[in-house]
């Protein structure tokens, strides 16, 4: 399904996919939501043919910006970005770890 979807720049409807892969609405839906939870794709609504559909389009990462390098230390975002860990910052080795990484690519 990700590959139909890159090959299709211009976005192709969910209607389509599920015609070209020759599956069900519910399967498709299905399978639209886990890649964009995995944010493979985005979808926007369309009206087709008189009937609701979305336009699927494929997402593609070219490395952190500029603004964002700032938040990076040897290529990885602050631990603490997504953390679920009940931890106190200063005992947390992952995020000492990082400021380590952080005070070596400065010196």
């Amino acid at each position: 399904m990700i590959e139909l979807i890159k090959s299709n720049r211009e976005g192709i409807l969910q209607s389509d996919v599920r015609k070209n892969l020759g599956i069900d609405s519910k399967k498709c839906s299905r399978l639209v939501n886990k890649l964009m939870k995995k944010h493979l794709i985005r979808r926007e609504p369309e009206l087709a043919k008189g009937r609701n559909t979305f336009r699927l389009y494929p997402l593609t990462f070219s490395g952190p910006g500029e603004k964002h390098t700032k938040l990076l230390a040897k290529g990885r975002f602050s631990p603490c970005t997504g953390c679920t860990l009940d931890c106190a910052p200063e005992t947390c080795y992952p995020l000492n770890e990082w400021v380590y990484a952080v005070i070596e690519e400065e010196s």
